[in-house]
């Protein structure tokens, strides 16, 4: 029989976690934003990489009326990423031409979050068209929608991050695309 001095004792060394409690904050971090993404593909790209792609400015087609202007942010967003991907090269006189439109952001709250899931979610969805010029022929359509739907204090500053992850689902796709891999 187990006298109530050991049952503490064991119960004591039960609650302790042999993994780290910032493994389990960032665990938690990047748990809170999930994306869900469309791909159409209408023709191949025929040339080889690197890819010559120009950027047009993003256009922000949602209801969002705060200060920021989202349009630039995405613009910026999606230049960094072409940048980095390592299969598009920008350049102002390519023969590709990626548009993107900004078709619905919502800002969010954490504290609404942490409330209640769901509530208070931060959300973008972008599309990004590559066309050919100067044809003016849409070669595919990328759309992805990101969401931060749970969480609490771990989630502060979703807005600021939210248009870079979709915009990362979308580069994921694109690189796979022009580089023939299955997606």
């Amino acid at each position: 029989m187990v006298t109530p001095q050991k049952q503490r004792n064991v119960w004591r060394t039960s609650i302790r976690s042999p993994i780290p409690p910032l493994f389990l904050l960032t665990l938690a971090a990047f748990s809170g934003c999930t994306t869900y993404s469309t791909v159409q593909i209408h023709e191949p790209l025929e040339h080889s990489k690197p890819y010559q792609v120009r950027i047009e400015g993003c256009t922000n087609r949602s209801d969002f009326k705060g200060s920021r202007d989202i349009a630039a942010e995405a613009t910026r967003a999606l230049h960094e990423r072409i940048d980095d991907s390592g299969v598009f090269q920008v350049t102002p006189h390519a023969q590709y031409a990626l548009t993107c439109d900004i078709e619905r952001f919502q800002e969010g709250s954490a504290f609404k979050r942490w409330l209640a899931p769901g509530y208070g979610a931060t959300q973008a969805e972008v599309v990004v068209m590559v066309w050919e010029l100067p044809a003016q022929k849409v070669l595919a359509t990328f759309r992805s929608e990101a969401t931060v739907e749970v969480g609490g204090l771990y989630t502060i500053g979703a807005d600021q991050y939210i248009l870079g992850v979709a915009f990362d689902d979308i580069i994921k796709q694109l690189k796979a695309w022009a580089t023939g891999e299955n997606f």
